[in-house]
């Protein structure tokens, strides 16, 4: 879901508990800034995440999508998170050359983490944040 806000984009993400989340966040941040199909021969980028708590894992792969935005020759299209066996995380972003998505908007500048809500009552934990253009 998306909600207006003055020269920026605030978006909510839900998931089951935190990963999944933060898988969805990225999603979303990546659904607002480029669309297209994973390139096979691009593959993907994986980043290794540790994080402590909950609000940093949810950061720090806002913040790895935001570098691959903003950095690589290639566009992420899609995010999955995996847990890994130290309780770390591997965040798997497929890619696709540049000349193959279209752009949908303005390019992101940063991301300010406004709320992380678990809510007990449905099982599920929330997520807003500001995508700042």
């Amino acid at each position: 879901m998306t909600l207006p806000h003055t020269a920026d984009l605030i978006i909510e993400a839900w998931g089951g508990d935190e990963a999944a989340c933060a898988e969805e966040a990225a999603c979303a941040l990546i659904e607002i800034c480029v669309t297209g199909e994973p390139d096979p021969v691009s593959g993907f980028t994986i980043k290794n995440i540790h994080a402590g708590r909950s609000r940093d894992l949810i950061e720090a792969v806002l913040d790895e999508v935001l570098f691959e935005l903003d950095t690589s020759d290639l566009a992420p299209v899609a995010a999955q998170l995996e847990p890994l066996a130290d309780r770390g995380f591997e965040l798997r972003l497929a890619q696709a050359p540049r000349d193959a998505v279209a752009q949908t908007g303005a390019a992101p500048k940063a991301i300010v983490m406004l709320a992380l809500e678990p809510n007990e009552r449905d099982r599920t934990v929330r997520c807003r944040f500001i995508v700042d253009v």
